[in-house]
């Protein structure tokens, strides 16, 4: 029989079978169970650490390798090879560029990554022109075709459409009906929902002047509503960072007075740089209570082109004659862009209160002189030029 083996740490013997049960606990140094939990759990912290390491670890190392993918950080670029199926749409906005399209694009699934897209766009310096607006593709094509599609004038639901400066209200409503083939009754109806459109307080319900002339982009889905709001809300903030109610306060003239002058000076000339010289000769007659005399207001009363009128519609006793009648027309007649708002807001110092067609370009001889009016007249006439 062996010599009963001493316990290195309490010194507690046990039998030879090795048999450590008939230790028992009051031998044991206080602490001693408690310390061996402690190693226990301490122990199973330190497994559950690893594993949840272990998963975050995996987690980002898979995470990550779709993200390298989507932008194509392995070497070859991920593409779909097909010309995709079915369809969706996908809207560019206003300054996107390749990278903002490629990601659109990406999240869409038409491309499978966007390394692909931006590598095609880099290839192709067209991609430069892709404009803004909704577009119809397919999902799960490849990179070049997408962008093929996007260059395609076909795959883009959204109309264009430009309305120029001194278009009247009612060729406005004929250019918005033509462009989207909503049928030119629904915008006259919408144009008379005055309450709906979003006109600044001073317009008094009034439309004719405030379809501000611009380029919008139409959804397939925009109502004849929907886009004349538009229209006048591009009116709003135009007007709005023109200052234009506080100026017109400190000129002495009615905001909505603002806008008649600024079509006024809209259509009676093309030259950009002569507009604050014509709002100068508008304020020196209203000043001087000398009728106007600006033939384009009969000839929006009449329906007709300047160069049609004859004298006996200048004989008409209508509140748009204004060889007849001393003071404003009492609504724009045109829509006015901003260099005519602004000519209005800030006319130029002068003493002119003629001015008449000098050639065929569009320019205009200004003058306080009317001999030298009626000489310049003279002028025009030879020329050929339409001056009556």
């Amino acid at each position: 029989m062996r010599d009963p083996v001493t316990d290195p740490v309490s010194g507690a013997g046990t039998d030879d079978s090795g048999d450590l049960s008939l230790l028992v606990d009051s031998e044991r140094p206080p602490g001693r169970a408690r310390h061996r939990r402690r190693r226990t759990r301490s122990a199973l912290t330190s497994v559950l650490a690893i594993v949840v390491i272990g998963a975050l670890v995996v987690g980002v190392f898979f995470g990550g390798k779709v993200l390298l993918e989507a932008v194509g950080a392995f070497g070859d670029v991920p593409d779909y090879t097909g010309t995709g199926t079915g369809s969706v749409e996908i809207r560019i906005d206003q300054g996107d560029t390749a990278s903002d399209i490629a990601t659109t694009l990406f999240e869409a699934d038409v491309v499978k990554s966007e390394r692909a897209f931006r590598d095609a766009a880099t290839e192709d310096q067209e991609s430069l022109s892709i404009q803004p607006g909704l577009y119809e593709l397919r999902t799960q094509m490849s990179a070049a075709l997408a962008l093929e599609m996007l260059l395609d004038p076909l795959a883009r639901l959204t109309e264009v459409v430009t309305i120029p400066e001194g278009f009247t209200q009612e060729q406005i409503l004929l250019a918005l009906a033509e462009a989207t083939e909503i049928p030119v009754v629904e915008f006259e109806t919408a144009a008379n929902q005055v309450e709906s459109l979003g006109l600044p307080a001073y317009a008094e319900g009034r439309l004719e002047g405030f379809l501000f002339p611009s380029t919008y982009t139409l959804d397939p889905q925009d109502e004849a509503l929907g886009i004349l709001q538009q229209l006048v809300a591009q009116f709003t903030t135009l007007s709005t960072s023109l200052d234009l109610e506080q100026r017109a306060v400190a000129l002495g003239i009615a905001p909505y007075d603002i806008v008649v002058i600024a079509s006024m000076i809209q259509s009676e000339s093309r030259i950009d740089a002569e507009r604050p010289r014509i709002a100068r000769v508008v304020y020196n007659r209203l000043t001087q209570g000398i009728p106007l005399g600006v033939d384009a207001t009969s000839a929006y009363d009449l329906g007709k082109p300047g160069t049609e009128l004859t004298t006996a519609d200048f004989q008409i006793d209508s509140p748009y004659n204004t060889r007849l009648n001393v003071g404003l027309p009492p609504t724009p007649i045109s829509s006015p862009g901003e260099v005519s708002l602004e000519a209005a807001l800030a006319p130029v110092p002068g003493d002119w209160i003629y001015y008449v067609l000098e050639d065929a370009e569009g320019n205009h001889f200004f003058t306080a002189s009317a001999a030298e009016f009626e000489a310049a007249k003279a002028r025009c006439a030879a020329q050929g030029l339409g001056c009556g």
